[in-house]
């Protein structure tokens, strides 16, 4: 019987004729150190050059007896740099900016009025960074991040269909208190053989980002509940692929945004 790695050899060659290209062996992504190589490739760069990322999604609001409540949108944009500082370990220096949105007009929200409670809310704008986050072979950890005695490498889960890899990404942060647990979970999406190409630092992909986390303090809530993330995304060529009005709003809201790594 055949094994993963032989069928998608075959599918590779397969695909390769049909492209008019030479035929290649397939990457073994069940070995952590190559799954993290061509994660990278796949989310970012492994050659230093910045990654620019663009995001759009909706946030409901999940309460227990009531159907999911659509709440807001939001547009985000990150910016990112990635350096190898091991077979087994990539870092980032990583910029984000999100922002809410009207769910009817898409209007950038600065305060709304909670559903759940009447009460007129400040929207914040979302900024991470500039900070420094690892990449483990098997998940995504902040730079303090101690590893326990004992552990070994593992893959990302990842799956071919065709000419289409997924690679997925999984945080799950422990629940506090009376809070519930948060889990996001990322899949990024590209041509598989583009991604057996070893020439290439970088590969164009897509991102599907489902998650669930508690309600933000500003929201002010009085009862129990959590926010349900459903955001895509893209890996662009460079910041002149932002379109003008998130060019305009990131201007606003963080002027150094294309100062920080851009270079």
């Amino acid at each position: 019987m055949a094994t993963r790695r032989e069928v998608l050899v075959a599918a590779g060659a397969a695909l390769a004729a049909t492209a008019g290209r030479p035929a290649y062996a397939a990457l073994d992504l069940d070995d952590p150190a190559t799954n993290l190589e061509a994660y990278i490739r796949l989310r970012g760069d492994i050659s230093g050059r910045p990654v620019f990322d663009m995001i759009r999604g909706r946030i409901y609001g999940l309460v227990e007896g009531e159907q999911a409540r659509p709440l807001f949108r939001t547009i985000g944009a990150q910016v990112s740099r990635y350096r190898r500082v091991s077979p087994l370990e990539f870092a980032a220096q990583t910029r984000y900016v999100g922002l809410l949105t009207d769910w009817d007009t898409d209007r950038l929200l600065t305060s709304w009025t909670n559903p759940y409670t009447g009460r007129d809310c400040e929207v914040p704008v979302t900024r991470y960074g500039p900070s420094e986050v690892r990449f483990l072979t098997d998940r995504m950890v902040p730079a303090s991040f101690e590893a326990p005695d004992g552990m070994q490498p593992s893959a990302r889960p990842w799956h071919v269909t065709g000419d289409v890899v997924h690679m997925i990404d999984q945080v799950f942060s422990p629940a506090t208190g009376d809070a519930l647990p948060d889990a996001d979970m990322m899949t990024f999406t590209g041509s598989w053989s583009l991604l057996n190409d070893a020439g290439l630092a970088r590969i164009p992909s897509q991102l599907s980002f489902t998650a669930v986390e508690n309600w933000r303090d500003w929201m002010d809530m009085d009862r129990a509940g959590s926010l349900l993330w459903h955001v895509n995304g893209v890996k662009l060529e460079g910041p002149a692929d932002y379109p003008d009005e998130l060019v305009d709003m990131l201007n606003q809201q963080d002027p150094e945004f294309f100062e920080e790594t851009s270079t």
